[in-house]
């Protein structure tokens, strides 16, 4: 069946990423809700994500608009006793502590370790048998938490709006009011991580169109001009890493394919929407008109590696290669502010082309947003 406006509930049990996706239009196209069972109680517990030709991109969609801060159930199973605090470092885990799990009814292999997961928060992992439980500190005491309970998730879907609901069903955690792809009728799938997710109790209700027109909607935030939303971008080429300006001056002087392309109502540019292969690279360029003289601020920032250019000359040239670097934002997250230069614009016009490139190792992540400090005397055409 296809549904377009939607009530889902169900309930799910798993050690991490549990979700869902709406509006299907195959595998590789959909909407995608998931959870972050690992970090309960976070801004970012869950995820809100359009998926374009298979792409994940993660970094681009973010708090607070896609990501939400969720309080996940978890059963306390015992309470860790003193002689076993010094226990808990991070590696291997030790024999003791593995024998007091097991006398709780969790048993680890040779194989498990266990690892810090914030300041007040450990666990211990058996990769064998995709375990876990946690280790919280609650006052004096650490208890002892099994994170595999069963978790009540609503979602209401009407319009180009999504409510998400997780155990309370009267006050949704998070609401998306922009879904990012097209309001059109599409299948439902539930979906694990690879570790293994159990669902029970599904429902589907279908809403009329008539609940949709009752629904109040909010008026969007209007854009800021200052952002630059329209580009023309090249046809996708494996990127030379050494001789890289010359591949951009040679699409321009053999008037390479070039197609316009325009940024979405946050002014994010996700490039997988237009292109399928994430191991590529696309040119985009746009132009900026100054009326005289001037060095304006602009503020972006990118996912996955970036080259910059103004009027032929390198201003930019850094890349996540999975690992972001310092100051690259919570995660490698695309936040607008993140990054920064100085562009010495020319009385006339100046030529700004972005070069960029997918993450290739993951294949999530393929985007950016910028945003002019001023446009006091420049045209953006």
């Amino acid at each position: 069946m296809k549904f377009k406006n939607f009530v889902l509930e169900f309930y799910c049990n798993a050690l991490s990423g549990p979700g869902f996706g709406f509006r299907i239009e195959d595998k590789k196209n959909f909407d995608y809700l998931y959870l972050r069972l690992g970090v309960s109680g976070k801004k970012d517990a869950m995820q809100y994500v359009p998926i374009h030709n298979g792409n994940l991109p993660w970094q681009l969609y973010n708090y607070p608009k896609y990501e939400g801060q969720a309080m996940f159930p978890r059963e306390k199973v015992a309470t860790l006793i003193s002689d076993l605090k010094d226990d808990l470092v991070e590696g291997k885990a030790s024999e003791k502590l593995k024998n007091f799990l097991s006398e709780k009814g969790f048993s680890f292999s040779e194989k498990s370790e266990v690892a810090i997961a914030d300041e007040t928060m450990r666990y211990i992992f058996d990769p064998e048998e995709m375990k876990a439980v946690l280790f919280e500190e609650v006052e004096d005491e650490i208890v002892v938490l099994d994170p595999r309970t069963w978790i009540h998730i609503k979602v209401e879907v009407v319009g180009d709006s999504a409510s998400f609901y997780v155990e309370d069903m009267k006050t949704p955690v998070l609401v998306v009011e922009n879904l990012k792809r097209n309001a059109v009728e599409g299948g439902i799938s539930l979906i694990g991580d690879g570790g293994g997710v159990y669902f029970a109790d599904v429902s589907i209700t279908q809403l009329q169109e008539e609940q949709e027109e009752l629904k109040s909607k909010p008026s969007k935030e209007k854009l800021s001009n200052k952002y630059l939303t329209k580009w023309e971008v090249s046809e996708m080429f494996t990127k030379d890493s050494v001789n890289f300006k010359e591949q951009i001056d040679s699409l321009f002087l053999n008037k390479a394919v070039f197609k316009s392309i325009e940024a979405d109502d946050d002014g994010l540019l996700d490039i997988s929407r237009f292109n399928d292969d994430m191991t590529k690279t696309v040119a985009l360029r746009c132009t900026l008109e100054s009326e005289v003289d001037k060095t304006v601020k602009l503020n972006f920032d990118y996912a996955d590696h970036l080259v910059m250019l103004l009027n032929s000359e390198i201003l930019f040239d850094e890349g996540m290669n999975f690992e972001s670097p310092a100051g690259k934002g919570e995660q490698g997250r695309v936040f607008v502010e993140d990054e920064s230069v100085e562009l010495n614009l020319k009385e006339g016009k100046n030529q700004l082309i972005f070069m960029l490139s997918a993450d290739n190792r993951q294949k999530f992540n393929w985007g950016f947003i910028a945003q002019l400090e001023s446009l006091d005397g420049i045209t953006i055409e």
